[in-house]
């Protein structure tokens, strides 16, 4: 599958642990609406600034609930359908 092909499907919310800072939960938001993940990390911080306490609680929830991204692969058919075989069965 490549890009094109994951257009008409819903876009759902994940962790990107990869890119985060500290659980990726800002990096996550900020793929899922196409947005920067500086953008992103300083709305974080601001909305922190004024009501810390509800960020710090709503900021653990999301990291609880959000599933982790799943792998991304780019490969060739053949080698990208082993892997997605193998994540399945996982």
């Amino acid at each position: 599958m490549n890009r094109s092909d994951y257009e008409g499907l819903p876009r759902r919310f994940y962790r990107d642990s990869e890119r985060g800072v500290i659980l990726g939960v800002c990096a996550g938001i900020a793929e899922h609406f196409g947005l920067p993940v500086w953008l992103a990390r300083v709305a974080a911080l601001v909305l922190a600034w004024f009501f810390p306490v509800p960020v710090i609680i709503a900021y653990v929830v999301a990291a609880l609930l959000m599933p982790e991204r799943p792998l991304r692969y780019y490969g060739d058919g053949d080698e990208r359908s082993f892997w997605q075989s193998r994540n399945r069965r996982s």
